[in-house]
């Protein structure tokens, strides 16, 4: 299993979903950044030799979401616990990481009314869709 699971996939979906140039290269950084966490032993207690590593990691989340989309969206629960890792000291767990990271990629990238961890219907695809194709009952 690879560390920080759920924000691979945010990145991954900006990286195909994103607009602009930018953006896309912004996201495939973070990917870099990513990939130099996979050393990170799983648990609570962080060591300090990789803190370093992990404060890289929220600055590309932050570069990628874009300061100016942060700040304007700051009365956002998700938003202000992904703003608040860059007073802290000592970085979260890799998991609290992950989930605070990868809350505020799905609410800066994914389309309106899918959730924040990634998951539910694909996007432009309608809710009832796949069960309609399972049982070949023709979608009203």
């Amino acid at each position: 299993m690879s560390a920080f699971p759920k924000t691979r996939a945010a990145a991954r979906y900006a990286a195909r979903h994103a607009r602009g140039e930018l953006a896309r290269a912004r996201a495939a950084v973070l990917t870099a950044r990513l990939d130099a966490c996979e050393d990170i032993p799983a648990g609570d207690a962080v060591p300090a030799v990789f803190h370093g590593v992990l404060r890289d990691l929220v600055l590309a989340a932050r570069d990628l979401a874009g300061p100016a989309w942060l700040e304007a969206s700051g009365d956002d629960p998700d938003v202000a616990a992904f703003t608040a890792l860059q007073a802290t000291p000592v970085p979260p767990s890799p998991a609290e990481l992950d989930e605070i990271i990868s809350r505020v990629l799905w609410a800066r990238f994914a389309p309106p009314g899918t959730p924040r961890d990634g998951t539910g219907p694909a996007p432009g695809r309608a809710a009832g869709h796949d069960r309609a194709a399972r049982s070949h009952v023709p979608a009203a």
